[in-house]
């Protein structure tokens, strides 16, 4: 689950977790990347046998699913009890649900480890623990040393930086602030972010349909409507990329 966007600074005119409970009631991958991007992603972490892993913001579940189906051990913490739910029904459908625990609440409210983790991630979900930075030093914290890292977020497609939407550099550079090696990036296209937009677009649509009464109808479609007048004027210049590092000493 991305962050807000230039022109998305705006919450939703309902609550913000039932909308994306509705318009994210279908999505596999919470962010605009695809399986085969989240495989090179795990490859190039090396995850295998015996690897704990902490992934901030695990939403439904695909990411921690693919990392236990290669051996590892995943806890993955989500607020929303309904993608929650979801995570735990795809486990147990890949046959590893003794290798993924769904954690239920506010990421910060979750015990740090020191050094407790093979693997840390956070895909598209650093506001969970108030931003890229405050991201980036509770999974540091968590890392052994030579512990592996994967932190996907926003960024500007054109090389500026501003408060709102930094370059990649700017978040590479973040990335090697807190002492990591950087060992690769792995960054959305076109086709990605339309996947991911466009089926927003079609959960709201079919959840409306389905819901002809409700008292937030109206608000979830004048929602969808607003955002995706918003992608499509921002539409090439948002950038998503998933930063993997390996932590020194």
């Amino acid at each position: 689950m991305i962050d807000f966007a230039p022109g998305r600074l705006q919450l939703p005119l309902m609550n913000e977790a039932d909308y994306f409970s509705i318009v994210e009631a279908t999505h596999d991958i919470q962010n605009p990347t695809s399986p085969g991007k989240l495989r090179e992603v795990a490859e190039r972490l090396e995850v295998g046998d015996g690897d704990r892993v902490l992934d901030i913001g695990s939403g439904r579940g695909f990411w921690p699913v693919l990392l236990a189906e290669r051996g590892a051990d995943v806890v993955g913490l989500e607020i929303n009890p309904g993608f929650a739910a979801a995570a735990e029904r795809r486990a147990a459908e890949a046959g590893v649900q003794d290798k993924v625990r769904t954690v239920v609440g506010p990421a910060a409210d979750f015990p740090v480890e020191p050094g407790g983790y093979a693997v840390a991630s956070c895909l598209g979900a650093s506001f969970a623990l108030g931003g890229y930075r405050a991201a980036l030093e509770r999974l540091s914290e968590e890392l052994a040393a030579g512990g592996r890292l994967a932190i996907g977020d926003l960024h500007s497609t054109d090389g500026t930086s501003t408060d709102e939407l930094p370059s990649l550099a700017e978040l590479v550079h973040i990335v090697e602030e807190f002492d990591f090696e950087i060992v690769g990036i792995v960054a959305a296209g076109h086709d990605d972010w339309d996947r991911y937009e466009s089926l927003h677009w079609k959960n709201a649509h079919d959840w409306a349909v389905r819901n002809p009464e409700h008292p937030d109808r109206e608000a979830v479609l004048a929602d969808s409507r607003r955002f995706r007048n918003d992608y499509l004027a921002n539409r090439g210049q948002l950038g998503w990329t998933i930063v993997c590092g390996v932590r020194k000493g």
